[in-house]
């Protein structure tokens, strides 16, 4: 998620990431640069179809301005 820096910002990111039943496996939050912050995270969803409903209520969070999917190989065993 990209943003603009604000105070609760990352618990209001977070909340909302919980409400939508993801569990965060991972999060990073970059140090801001003129005001603007972005937050990597890596989530498990109890479901795929899920995550279309999970970045339109990120991107509804006051401050966010882009929420996008990276895609990573699978790891192999």
């Amino acid at each position: 998620a990209e943003s603009f820096g604000r105070p609760r910002l990352l618990a209001d990111l977070t909340e909302v990431i919980a409400g939508e039943g993801a569990a965060i496996v991972s999060a990073t939050v970059e140090p801001p640069t003129q005001q603007r912050v972005r937050h990597t995270y890596t989530l498990q969803l109890p479901d795929a179809a899920g995550l279309p409903a999970l970045m339109r209520a990120m991107r509804d969070v006051p401050g966010v301005y882009d929420v996008s999917r990276t895609q990573h190989p699978a790891a192999t065993a």
